[in-house]
């Protein structure tokens, strides 16, 4: 790229933007160095989690201007959520704290040949998974406009009758006043069977502009990770927004519109140390390319780099990058290292 357009893109991609809304269940992680089980471990790191909130998390670190809604308890555990989501430019002004239930924990053990991560839970008493959570706020402010897209995850809709009604309720709101919305099934196989989440999809899925789907999240629920065959099978629910992204992991990440496919590589990672948050990171990484917008190819390609990053770290959020370091990534920006 030449100094003229290279100029160009940079101020491109710091122009300002609409904000985004994403809402669901946010969760204190508590995760070890090690690689010991749980039951002989006793050194903990305290970190946060929960997919919308990963997603926000790694929006405001793009410097693209965020708002998330939940229901925390009024616990030291909520206190810390909070401070976290401030931390990284999120507005957390439409999180509530309760004391009807606490704040979701899960822990994190990373055992096995490979190192991989297991979780634990503990999160049927949280006020989310209670019902106390109501979108009136969040489908006032859609209604006015104060938010130009929306994300969320089917996670939420599967914590309870209540979530399920008011996150519909919000994603119907911005359907119906054109604003853009964008969903990641994010099947959890502890929380409900296959075909809970394949109903979960369809319920969802007329109100829905961009889908994100893993390859072996598509293979349980359609029986294909085939682009294209899956596309066939949305619009058959009732889909009529804008396309379907498929993530590969280390394959990269496919979308499909009616234009046809378009793919991207995965960026190189030279040491894996945990995957959990990669595909978070890659949401907020498409959804910043389009707010800013890039092509469909270029947004592909900063969801790839913010879930290269994210891989890196083994907190759910702490590896997604900066927008100064995508910059430097993407157009050659290079900071002296010595």
């Amino acid at each position: 790229m030449d100094e003229t357009h290279r100029d160009v893109a940079v101020k491109n991609i710091n122009q300002a933007v609409d904000r985004v809304l994403t809402f669901g269940e946010p969760l204190v992680v508590c995760a070890h160095k090690g690689t010991e089980r749980i039951a002989f471990d006793r050194d903990f790191r305290m970190d946060v989690a929960g997919a919308e909130l990963n997603t926000a998390i790694a929006l405001g670190r793009l410097s693209i201007p965020v708002a998330y809604a939940a229901v925390v308890g009024d616990d030291p555990f909520g206190e810390f959520l909070i401070r976290e989501l401030k931390a990284d430019s999120v507005d957390a002004s439409r999180v509530i704290a309760s004391p009807l239930g606490a704040t979701g924990i899960l822990f994190k053990m990373r055992s096995g040949m490979q190192s991989d991560s297991n979780v634990y839970y503990y999160r049927s008493a949280t006020p989310m998974a209670l019902g106390q959570w109501k979108a009136d706020q969040c489908v006032n402010d859609v209604l006015e406009g104060i938010f130009s897209f929306v994300h969320t995850t089917g996670i939420v809709r599967m914590l309870c009758e209540s979530t399920r009604l008011e996150t519909d309720r919000v994603l119907q709101a911005a359907s119906e006043s054109g604003i853009r919305t964008s969903f990641d099934i994010n099947v959890r196989l502890k929380m409900a069977d296959a075909e809970s989440w394949r109903n979960n999809l369809k319920e969802v899925i007329p109100f829905v502009t961009w889908l994100f789907i893993g390859d072996t999240e598509a293979k349980l629920l359609f029986g294909t990770d085939d682009e294209a065959k899956v596309y066939e099978e949305i619009v058959s629910f009732g889909f009529s927004g804008q396309g379907i992204i498929v993530k590969r992991g280390e394959r990269g990440a496919t979308a499909y519109t009616s234009d046809g496919s378009t793919h991207v590589e995965a960026k190189r990672v030279q040491h894996v140390v945990d995957t959990v948050g990669a595909g978070d990171g890659f949401n907020a990484g498409f959804i910043a390319g389009l707010l800013r917008g890039e092509s469909l190819q270029t947004a592909l390609t900063l969801g790839t780099i913010l879930g290269a990053y994210a891989v890196t770290s083994a907190g759910d959020s702490s590896g997604y990058p900066s927008l100064f370091e995508v910059q430097r990534l993407i157009y050659g920006n290079e900071e002296v290292q010595r």
